[in-house]
């Protein structure tokens, strides 16, 4: 019994640990950005001495935030759109097709192998090859999210869907549907968790990103990306600590409030995605 409540007490420590190192970050942003700079070296830690504003409409003043927003949607919207589309598609032809084809059954092995490959082993040769193809700019970002976001949304996408029983798209092709009508109006509705769990995990990648933003986009500011906006903020002799939070939380709300409205999706997508494979 002791033992029992002595692991039962471990176990609270070890989650109140993790509980403050997720929200020690975000408190820290928030306190930032009400902050002037008297305050933030004097006080860094602590609450404001003074709440201010003035940070937030610095922000909002200059043309170069909404800029930045604007390609971080743009950039994060249309992969995403492109995720929808295109892997669920490929991971239906994979999942029904893989045990009766060496093609296919080759095809998920390879992507499976990319899962393990770090981005940068492969990030001197991509880059290389973008700028080649004159495509170090937004459009070049958005193929490389597409293509880095395919080997592991496929291996979830064809786990969820080996868990699913081929009853209901056989019966559909005894009445005359079509592959294309039963990917459409049966299996793309049933794989909603996978799909959404795939989306908002990339979502959360893209929109925070600022690696590949670095690597692929040019540093004008007409191509930047929120993260790297908030870099245009630190010269060479000091930084303006305040204004970078004050981005930094302006950014983050955003994809936050969509992530904490569909966690439970993620972790259900998940486990069910990565039970069977």
């Amino acid at each position: 019994m002791r033992m029992k409540s002595l692991t039962k007490g471990l176990i609270y420590l070890f989650l109140t640990f993790g509980a403050i190192c997720v929200i020690f970050p975000f408190y820290l942003t928030v306190v930032s950005s009400l902050k002037d700079m008297s305050d933030i070296f004097s006080n860094f830690f602590g609450l404001p001495k003074k709440f201010t504003l003035e940070n937030f409409r610095y922000v909002f003043s200059k043309p170069d935030y909404f800029i930045a927003l604007k390609n971080t949607v743009i950039i994060t919207g249309t992969s995403v759109i492109a995720m929808i589309t295109f892997l669920p598609m490929c991971a239906y032809a994979i999942s029904r097709r893989r045990f009766e084809s060496k093609f296919y059954n080759f095809l998920y092995f390879f992507m499976v192998a990319g899962i393990f490959v770090p981005f940068q082993v492969k990030m001197l040769p991509l880059i290389k090859l973008m700028s080649q193809l004159g495509l170090l700019n937004r459009g070049g970002a958005i193929l490389l999210y597409i293509a880095n976001s395919t080997c592991e949304g496929i291996f979830l996408m064809v786990g969820f869907l080996s868990s699913i029983p081929k009853d209901l798209e056989e019966a559909a092709y005894i009445d005359g549907a079509s592959t294309h009508q039963v990917f459409r109006m049966i299996v793309r509705p049933i794989m909603k968790p996978i799909i959404s769990t795939v989306v908002i995990k990339n979502s959360l990648w893209i929109w925070n990103d600022y690696f590949m933003p670095s690597l692929v986009l040019n540093q004008s500011n007409l191509n930047r990306t929120l993260t790297l906006y908030q870099y245009s903020f630190r010269t060479e002799n000091s930084t303006n600590f305040t204004i970078v939070f004050a981005v930094m939380l302006l950014s983050i709300l955003p994809i936050f409030v969509i992530y904490c409205i569909f966690q439970k999706k993620i972790v259900a997508g998940m486990m069910e995605g990565a039970v069977k494979g």
